[in-house]
């Protein structure tokens, strides 16, 4: 089901008008009265078209993304892949935002409908399938609306999406691309983890410069020494056959390694699994994974499942074999990743979410993260501030090294790992 499309009138080259009550009706104007009125940039009209359900919404989402500005986390494919196998079991609802102005599409905002607290929050879609959550948009956003004016536009969108008592929207990077992301410019708070994302040089021998003459001696040294005890072969998947096969033992050995250290992760989760394999039996002309395995005779040393959209390569899953840690095949894996991106014309390499000791000798600052949690209604205020007190929780936590040290050993304690 498809919302009507709702119009206000709506002034793009100065502050927001307070109401859109003076707008005509859109049957009333003739289009060259609209044209006009584009021209000489008195007023614009915005248009909100809110789809139900992820099967409307796809003709219009796929005709958007293939020209804006947006991350693999926010293509049609991906939070498909998520719903069908997660999202729909959850009983999360879709509200997909598609904003227009003089009917051409500016941004489309893939949110949905869940229940937290016994209440109806407005959330992004994706989950934690999403490690980033944003909209798309036309690569011209910025220069047709302010932040100031996208306050305005934000609580008209409010207006049309489907009844919610309070918004939760989480894990928000402050760029998308090289555009600003409009909803960092709400009055949220920081959230939990951090992005760990970096530039990519024209070259590879460029990138290894980045590292202390010690750091390349070292990196090569190993390597040698995986060489020396067998043939080291670094292979990424070619075909949809031959990704899914891998995306399984990867996700299986990296389920095994969070297992231990008293973690229960969506590896584990029948639905996640599922949705990675979707991804991974993409067609060569949607492929979206970049999945990746260093062996040595044969046998799994390091695994990895990337994705890759506009230049921007980011990794969610990195495993490796402790067998042969001493020598670092997840680093070398890593950085025949980061070369065969290079080699590709990747401009950004992406670390995702969240702090990993290796992150720091790729990144010279993490990219905060924001997130949004307010109350649309009255009786919402209560769920929103428990939201509010779980996440500063959170974030109090992991930025303590004394109470993550005791959050682990509570995790295998509890475990029995």
């Amino acid at each position: 089901m498809t919302a009507p499309i709702q119009t206000d009138v709506l002034n793009l080259r100065g502050s927001f008008p307070g109401a859109g009550s003076e707008a005509e009706p859109l049957a009333a104007r003739s289009f060259d009265r609209m044209v006009a009125d584009v021209r000489v940039g008195t007023r614009s009209r915005i248009g909100v078209t809110v789809h139900l359900t992820m099967a409307e919404a796809e003709i219009a989402w796929r005709a958007f993304e293939a020209e804006a500005v947006g991350l693999g986390f926010q293509n049609f494919d991906w939070l498909k892949a998520w719903f069908s196998q997660v999202g729909e079991a959850e009983g999360v609802e879709p509200a997909i935002v598609i904003v227009s102005l003089d009917g051409v599409p500016v941004m489309l905002a893939p949110f949905g409908i869940e229940r937290r607290y016994g209440q109806r929050c407005l959330v992004w879609l994706g989950g934690r399938f999403a490690d980033y959550k944003a909209p798309m948009l036309a690569r011209d956003f910025e220069t047709q609306v302010t932040p100031d004016q996208f306050a305005v536009m934000w609580d008209k969108i409010r207006r049309h999406l489907p009844a919610h008592d309070f918004i939760a929207l989480e894990n928000q990077p402050p760029h998308i691309g090289l555009s600003i992301n409009p909803f960092a410019s709400l009055n949220g708070e920081t959230a939990p983890d951090d992005g760990y994302v970096f530039p990519l040089p024209a070259s590879y021998e460029e990138f290894t410069q980045t590292f202390r003459p010690a750091t390349r001696r070292a990196d090569r040294a190993k390597e040698r020494k995986l060489e020396a005890l067998g043939r080291l072969e670094f292979k990424i998947a070619e075909t949809p056959d031959e990704a899914r096969l891998m995306v399984a033992d990867i996700l299986d050995r990296k389920a095994t390694q969070l297992r231990a250290q008293g973690i229960h992760s969506i590896f584990e989760d029948a639905g996640y699994r599922a949705a990675y394999v979707a991804l991974a039996a993409l067609p060569p002309k949607r492929k979206m994974l970049q999945v990746a395995m260093l062996t040595l005779d044969g046998e799994f040393l390091s695994g990895s499942i990337a994705h890759f959209r506009q230049g921007h390569a980011t990794l969610m899953v990195h495993t490796y074999e402790p067998t042969h840690a001493r020598m670092s095949p997840g680093r070398l894996h890593l950085l025949k990743l980061i070369n065969a991106s290079i080699e590709e014309g990747h401009k950004i390499y992406d670390l995702s979410v969240g702090y990993a000791a290796y992150k720091d000798s790729f990144c010279d600052e993490p990219m905060p993260l924001s997130n949004y949690v307010v109350a649309a209604k009255p009786w919402g205020l209560a769920a929103a501030s428990a939201e509010r007190a779980k996440l500063g929780l959170k974030r109090r936590v992991k930025s303590s090294d004394t109470l993550m040290g005791w959050l682990r050993g509570w995790r295998l304690r509890s475990s029995g790992a």
